[in-house]
């Protein structure tokens, strides 16, 4: 299997009658490089934040507009992450593995996955625990999974299988996700976290940030 396979598709149903740590950390390392590289630019934004607050006349606007750019920032990242692999897989390793649907559904699935991590991190991050997001997203992530993993029946509704292709109905006719309504789900979870940080930001001065 190639790096990219490893890496992005996600853990197969073959791999789940044993519990799978191995295939599970591959999973995650890319996750917890795209949660640090968007911690990375969070932490830029905030040295800005007094000025963009004042700029912006209030926090409502404010949270508009940090909302909507981390997210696309966070789209681009998640897609850069995935051509620097698919370069390292076709010109450093020399492995010319999967087609193009498949290629193109890893694409879609794992880029709209992260942002939907960004999203929640952008949310919780209203909620002052700056310090625990990426530790905790990554274990929601991990034990999401885990729970699909011993409980095969619910696997499809679990937030940690849901970037994964090979999880999807495309390999996985009786237990595997739907990708429309996975994705429609997600897009909600996005819509809800922007709703729900302004309403929890809104009326607050600007020292309350």
């Amino acid at each position: 299997m190639s790096l990219f396979f490893r890496l992005f598709a996600g853990v197969s149903m073959d791999e789940m009658d044993t519990l799978p740590l191995v295939p599970l950390g591959c999973w995650l390392f890319p996750i917890g490089i795209y949660l640090l590289v968007l911690g990375f630019g969070l932490g830029m934004d905030k040295q800005n934040r007094r000025f963009v607050i004042v700029r912006y006349g209030w926090i409502q606007k404010w949270w508009n507009r940090v909302f909507l750019k981390n997210l696309l920032k966070g789209g681009f990242a998640a897609v850069g992450l995935l051509t620097l692999f698919k370069i390292i897989d076709l010109f450093v390793l020399q492995m010319f593995t999967g087609n193009r649907k498949e290629i193109s559904v890893i694409f879609v699935l794992w880029t709209v996955h992260t942002m939907t991590l960004s999203a929640l991190f952008l949310f919780l991050e209203t909620l002052r625990i700056k310090k625990m997001i990426p530790a905790g997203l990554l274990l929601l992530e991990g034990l999401t999974f885990l729970s699909g993993f011993h409980f095969r029946k619910s696997a499809k509704f679990m937030f940690g299988v849901w970037g994964m292709c090979v999880q999807s109905n495309l390999y996985e006719d009786m237990y595997g996700f739907s990708i429309i309504r996975v994705m429609i789900v997600q897009i909600t979870i996005v819509v809800a976290c922007y709703w729900l940080g302004g309403c929890f930001l809104k009326g607050k001065e600007m020292e309350g940030v």
